[in-house]
């Protein structure tokens, strides 16, 4: 080789490995920097003819694995979500309490059974009824207040959702843009550019959000996909949105279309993203918005109906002493011209205020007649409205009865009080619940959803909704599709049965609204939708002049339930006066005649049996989660709390496995393809002996040269 050759091989050793040096630096200087894979160089030899011309740089590579960059994405998906999750429930179980604390309803149904123990003892004090008074109030507002932090807190996830829309797109768009930098960057030969750097950074940021696939083309570029497909990044970019709120208590979905990034014009179809996301922050957020609170809250409305139902119950079967001058009962959404529909029988009176008797009026229903004092039997009509001016009329001086917007009002003159009881033997009956009962003449606790839906209503009887009502409903699934959206409009004069039928029609059998005997209407999904939920999302109707909805009369939909708990609260005869809780058994009999003690104000027997209500086994339906059972109020408290116990547990267990799983993933990335000093202190010095090699091979050179030169 000549000495020429000799000089080039020396300078392309100093080149290539200043470059290598300079690579060496990168990878120390950028040793704790987010996202940075380390670069090698690769060497090739320089040829001429055959021979050896020195040294090139092939390549500089950037170090990575494919596979254990997806790991890393996955993982991460996964322990955003499980993080999210883990988050929301630790504000959850801080606010709403365990079974012992004192903000929890378990709680505040044994401290009431506590107050109506102690009013057993001593019926007649003040202090007892007062005390009774506050345990009321006191689980009423627990009901609601919990109610209140289920709803703000998936108001306060939803709005999260929102404000995490934006970044989001920022991300998939500034993958878009570093795609196209580095396709160009690649047709220069650039394989190690820092835009892949910065797009790794991006990837990992957009799979905490939602968990996401890539694959990597020929150019360079990546194409990024929900895990079952749904395109991200490719020759285009999708875009989200959603503006958030719920419809009567249901959210909607977020929207993905993807856009044309030669003008920034939508195209294709738009589609619901929420069923495509598998993991991230996101997915956690709908999770714990739709899937958790909303079966929380589910829940939480069928232990209130359930309360309601039963204190309700049984108040109604007692007597306050001196019973109350007047009864107002709830809006049941009844008309004066529905069909009365009650069976059995049931007995009237009105007393003076130390609980004797001043007038009876009996009425037996299945015989549609009533008798005042014993007396003979006169027709009460087949209506609401008939019975109410027969028994108007039956009170004579001694009282009046009313019936308008959906109450029935009963009042006693002369500062005497009115009273109610069902006959032991054969007691009335409408939709399973006795007159007193279904009126709400003495109820204790009211909601913003009636707690009894079973309205005695027939299919053949007028609806009494006006023409243009409209009903909205969806179908939503528990990964946040939504299968079904209909509305049913309204036409004059339908019936009952009608109504019901057009749901049927709309829902297509995707879900099915079945009219009981009793006059309730139950609702179930298609066998092709399991797991999906039912809700009303609007309802623009209006019963009569009683100002409530079709659904909201029949508790229609998931968020019907719901709302049991929302708004709970002592009925204001009761908050207004706590002597008009009954603590005594009204003892009228067939004998029972004018004068005669019908109510005693030491008769404790009431106050025991509304004690028992808290104990006493009844039927709930499956709500939430939580499968149909028989059990007492207080047992299926419990069971709330440790469905909601249960929850908490499973998501800390899942977001250990995943954060360790993501912790596994980083490391084994960060030893393939991060910095590790002693690698690069042995490159380093590796390359400063090829350059210092390079660099004598030169001295050697100019030294030969010189004494060429001097034989000359």
């Amino acid at each position: 080789m000549s000495l020429n050759g000799i000089t080039a091989s020396a300078i392309s050793a100093l080149k290539t490995n200043s470059a290598a040096l300079s690579v060496v630096s990168g990878n120390v200087a950028n040793l704790n920097t987010p996202g940075y894979a380390r670069r090698v160089v690769n060497e090739q030899t320089l040829s001429a003819g055959g021979q050896l011309m020195g040294v090139d740089i092939a390549s500089v590579q950037r170090v990575t694995n494919q596979f254990l960059q997806q790991e890393q994405l996955a993982a991460g998906g996964s322990a955003a979500q499980y993080d999210t999750m883990s988050d929301l429930f630790s504000q959850l179980n801080g606010l709403l309490g365990a079974p012992g604390d004192n903000q929890s309803v378990a709680t505040q149904l044994t401290n009431l059974a506590s107050a109506f123990a102690t009013a057993s003892q001593s019926p007649t004090s003040s202090a007892s009824r007062t005390g009774v008074a506050n345990a009321l109030n006191s689980l009423a507002s627990t009901f609601s207040d919990v109610s209140s932090t289920i709803t703000s807190l998936q108001t306060q996830i939803d709005q999260q959702a929102v404000n995490s829309i934006g970044s989001t797109n920022t991300l998939i768009k500034q993958i878009y843009d570093l795609n196209t930098q580095i396709k160009t960057a690649n047709a220069g030969g650039d394989q190690a550019s820092a835009l892949l750097d910065q797009r790794d950074v991006a990837l990992t940021n957009l799979a905490q959000v939602m968990s996401i696939s890539t694959t990597t083309n020929s150019d360079g570029s990546v194409d990024v996909s929900t895990p079952d497909g749904t395109n991200l990044v490719s020759n285009t970019y999708a875009q989200l949105s959603y503006a958030g709120g719920a419809q009567n208590g249901s959210y909607g979905n977020i929207q993905i279309q993807d856009v044309n990034p030669q003008n920034g014009q939508m195209i294709g179809q738009v589609q619901a993203l929420d069923p495509h996301l598998s993991g991230g922050s996101l997915k956690g957020m709908i999770d714990m918005r739709d899937q958790v609170l909303g079966n929380l809250s589910q829940t939480l409305g069928n232990l209130a109906q359930g309360t309601a139902q039963a204190f309700n119950a049984q108040a109604n079967a007692n007597a306050a002493c001196p019973p109350p001058t007047s009864l107002t009962g709830r809006d049941t959404g009844m008309l004066s011209t529905d069909g009365l529909n009650f069976t059995g029988k049931t007995t009237l009176a009105v007393t003076d205020p130390s609980g004797n008797l001043v007038s009876r009026i009996d009425v037996d229903f299945s015989a549609g007649t009533l008798s005042v004092n014993g007396g003979a039997a006169q027709p009460i009509g087949g209506t609401i409205g008939s019975f109410t001016t027969a028994l108007n009329t039956a009170l004579g001086a001694n009282g009046t009865a009313s019936f308008a917007n959906g109450q029935l009002s009963i009042s006693a003159t002369g500062g005497n009080g009115v009273l109610v009881q069902d006959d032991a033997s054969t007691p009335s009956s409408r939709g399973g619940a006795g007159f007193s009962q279904f009126f709400g003449l003495n109820d204790v606790f009211q909601s913003q959803m009636p707690s009894l839906t079973a309205t005695g209503l027939s299919a053949g009887d007028a609806s009494g909704i006006a023409a243009g009502g409209t009903i909205s409903l969806s179908l939503k699934g528990p990964d946040g599709d939504i299968a079904k959206k209909v509305s049913v409009t309204t036409t004059a004069g339908m019936t009952i049965g009608q109504i019901v039928a057009s749901l049927n029609t709309a829902m297509g059998g995707a879900a099915t609204f079945t009219l009981g005997s009793d006059g309730s209407i139950s609702t179930a999904t298609s066998a092709v939708y399991p797991g999906y939920t039912l809700n009303v999302t609007g309802d623009t109707t209006s019963r009569g002049t009683t100002g409530m909805s079709f659904s909201q009369i029949f508790g229609i939909g998931a968020n019907a339930q719901s709302m049991q708990a929302g708004g709970f609260s002592v009925t204001s005869a009761v908050a207004n006066n706590p002597g008009n809780i009954g603590f005594a058994t009204p003892a009228i009999t067939a004998t029972s005649a004018v004068g005669d003690t019908i109510v005693s104000a030491g008769d404790n027997s009431g106050a025991i049996a509304l004690q028992n209500a808290i104990t006493k086994t009844q039927s709930f339906d499956a709500a939430g989660g939580i499968a149909a059972q028989t059990a007492s109020l207080s047992d299926y408290a419990a069971s709330f709390y440790q469905n909601l116990a249960t929850q908490s547990n499973t998501v800390t267990a899942n977001q250990t496995t995943q954060d360790d799983r993501l912790a596994e993933a980083q490391s084994r990335v960060s030893s393939y393809s991060g910095v590790s000093l002693d690698e690069e202190l042995t490159s380093l010095s590796s390359y400063q002996q090829a350059y210092a090699a390079g660099a004598r091979i030169l001295t050697t050179v100019d030294q030969l040269y010189q004494t060429l030169l001097q034989i000359q």
